[in-house]
């Protein structure tokens, strides 16, 4: 176990660490010790998200946010929640089964279609692997045009790190509170003298404890393994090649979150129902190949394939907290031991030409992209049985009695797009698209059409105004269950439409970046189980939500010294037609919110960093039972670099989360829409006032 005490040393030869080499360079000669400034300022300045080829903010028409290496390193991010902490419009959801669940502009982001890896979707049913990633985009809006099936609050795009010309090594060690300790090596550079083939490793090895403990005082443990290796080979001047491996493996215990009720925490903050054998193994492969290859001076093409597979052993109690009784403090609980493989497969390939013709400029893209998914389970249940808070749960045997489950699903989806960016003059530009999908998935057969149109106008070199309209969908299936009188029938996709009205701006010499927005949203076709009078259900589409909202966004130096990445969201977000909920807001949406990470440059070589977090209050459940009180929390961080010579630095950092140990409900929440009666199970926590001290070597 690591103790407060060693904690203490750690933290102390962190902040001594400017000392001991301020004492190194009084001791010897300045030839060794040569201290530079250092480029910073969070701003970037392209992405490869939104127009899937690079393209300028000020080209883009819709509100992208990029989250580069330099502020997920000063944070010391090793989950996607802590990097997604610095976009406002981003909100977070439960953390059940070891992993995080987020919304964007209000709607849920799904594991199959809302995450992107290097603008290929990706499986993300599990603690993606920070350590590969160089930056993180979250695109906001619909997104079908370009990427197909998807929720219409956006998406993420996580982009991994790739080989480098010039030798680098950096080497980390990361010792935190809850005895989190991370060492993470990454190594990269040519292999041969021409510089033709690159290559790139990233190794980290992660364990920690919760701060949270079971019922027996037993406190979950996590260990967790990442590694990835990159390859880029120029087989000419036109043509590169890139190869792409990477393995995750997470062996963590099971803390499904917090029981409320009344208002309380039952069993206090640190207590978790769930029972201390539980536990969740995942191992996740990712590899894939990529080509970029120029055919003409015109025309170019970029292709891809990718296969991922994710094998989970899943070994749950299933509490039963609204089943507690305070008079003897017993509950009971359930569980299963399960396992699951899903497997991931994709391919795409751009034609992308840039040409003039009728006295315009024009940037196609014509595309196609493909997925392959597939998913089997099986299940076991186990017996059940009586527990006491406070104390420990006994380990159950499988329950003969109950049916193993063995379920196999698969599905194919296929998409076809084309866009066609048009610069008018220096002033005006238009871009117009659409796409084709069809998904087949045990015989049936769904389709979509989703088309995209905006316009874009440049006032000055440093600025654009644009206006947006996008589609975004997602398949539904058919009807299925003898209680519907509709059984069999197929629905019609979900549909997201959006219409959007924003600005960017390249102020102060294009060293901060500003961006804002306003946005409509409506989902429309989302099921409604109606009830009818002979008992029977029907499932309609008439449900209907509606997302209204502002953005505004600000990255870059704001002096010499001074440099910030900022957000705020306005969202107004209601189900607009619905059989239960009509009226109200959906889950973990809060009407405010706001994030903001500073630095600022006492000197050269020593920086602070200052991070708050505003989340305002929100339901916790559709029904609106369920609130959750709004909470500003504060993030600090300190760090020391010392050049000792034109290769070689070292940096020393100091962070603590949550200064002002402030108590804030996070995500999740399940009610079973009678909060009154069943409480809140599942509510994630927010931690404490806790500390990281790292210590980084870059060569």
């Amino acid at each position: 176990m690591f103790s407060k005490s060693q904690l203490a040393l750690v933290i102390g030869a962190v902040l001594s660490t400017p000392l001991a080499y301020a004492e190194t360079e009084t001791s010897t000669t300045d030839e060794h010790m040569v201290v530079t400034g250092r480029d910073y300022g969070y701003k970037a300045d392209t992405n490869s998200t939104s127009m899937r080829m690079e393209a300028t903010q000020l080209e883009t028409p819709g509100q992208v946010s990029v989250i580069d290496e330099q502020l997920i390193d000063e944070q010391r991010a090793s989950t996607l929640g802590e990097v997604l902490k610095n976009d406002a419009s981003i909100g977070a959801g439960a953390t059940t089964r070891n992993r995080e669940q987020f919304t964007l502009r209000g709607f849920e982001l799904s594991s199959s279609s809302g995450f992107l890896r290097d603008g290929k979707q990706h499986w993300s049913h599990y603690r993606q692997p920070i350590e590969l990633l160089e930056r993180v985009e979250i695109l906001k809006g619909p997104s079908g045009l370009l990427y197909g099936q998807s929720a219409p609050g956006g998406l993420v795009n996580m982009v991994a790190k790739k080989p480098t010309y010039e030798t680098q090594v950096s080497v980390s060690q990361d010792i935190g509170s809850n005895n989190n300790s991370r060492t993470t090596a990454d190594v990269s550079g040519s292999l041969n003298d021409e510089q033709t083939l690159r290559g790139r490793a990233v190794v980290s090895k992660q364990t920690y404890n919760s701060w949270r403990q079971y019922g027996d005082g037993t406190v979950p443990s996590t260990e967790r393994f990442v590694g990835g290796l990159f390859l880029d080979y120029d087989i000419n001047e036109d043509v590169t090649i890139s190869f792409h491996y990477d393995r995750t493996i997470d062996d963590g215990s099971v803390d499904s979150g917090a029981y409320i009720k009344d208002g309380k925490t039952i069993g206090g903050d640190q207590f978790i129902w769930d029972a201390q054998w539980s536990s969740i193994e995942n191992d996740v492969e990712n590899v894939g190949v990529d080509i970029a290859a120029n055919l003409t001076d015109v025309w170019r093409v970029n292709a891809s394939f990718n296969h991922q597979d994710f094998n989970r052993h899943d070994v749950e109690s299933f509490p039963k907290e609204e089943t507690y009784d305070p008079s003897n403090g017993s509950y009971k609980q359930g569980g299963s031991d399960r396992k699951d493989n899903w497997v991931f497969k994709t391919a795409s390939v751009d034609l992308i030409g840039e040409f003039d013709a009728l006295g315009v400029s024009h940037q196609m893209l014509f595309g196609s992209n493909w997925l392959g998914y597939s998913y089997d389970r099986l299940e076991y249940s186990l017996k059940g049985s009586t527990v006491n808070v406070g104390g420990s749960t006994p380990v159950p045997e499988i329950d003969p009695a109950k049916k193993v489950k063995d379920t196999h699903s698969e599905y194919d989806a296929w998409g076809f797009y084309a866009q066609d960016m048009i610069t008018f003059n220096d002033y005006w530009q238009v871009l117009a698209g659409v796409r084709y999908d069809r998904q087949l998935k045990e015989g049936l057969a769904e389709d979509a059409v989703s088309p995209k149109f905006a316009v874009i106008f440049h006032p000055a070199d440093t600025g654009s105004i644009y206006a947006t309209y996008s589609e975004s969908f997602e398949m539904q299936g058919e009807v299925s269950g003898n209680n519907y009188v509709n059984d069999g029938q197929q629905l019609d996709p979900l549909r997201g439409r959006l219409y959007e009205l924003g600005t960017k701006w390249e102020l102060m010499d294009n060293q901060l970046f500003v961006s804002g927005a306003v946005f409509d949203i409506t989902q429309e076709n989302s099921t409604v189980d109606k009830k009818l009078s002979n008992g029977m259900d029907e499932k309609t589409q008439a449900g209907e939500q509606v997302h209204r909202g502002a953005e505004l966004s600000v990255q870059g130096f704001i002096t010499e010294r001074f440099s910030m990445s900022g957000s705020a969201t306005y969202l107004d977000a209601e189900y607009t037609v619905h059989e239960d909920y009509q009226g109200n807001r959906p889950a973990d949406v809060p009407e405010y919110s706001a994030s903001v990470w500073s630095r600022y440059a006492f000197t050269n070589n020593t920086d602070a960093n200052l991070g708050a977090i505003y989340v305002g209050e929100r339901y916790g459940d559709a029904a609106n039972t369920f609130k959750k009180d709004g909470y500003t929390r504060f993030d600090l961080g300190i760090s020391h670099t010392v050049k000792y010579d034109q290769d070689l630095t070292f940096v020393a950092r100091f962070n603590v989360e949550n200064l002002f140990d402030t108590d804030y409900l996070a995500g999740g929440g399940s009610t079973g829409d009678d909060y009154a009666k069943n409480g809140a199970q599942n509510v994630v926590i927010g931690e404490g006032r806790n500390y990281m001290a790292t210590l980084q070597v870059k060569y």
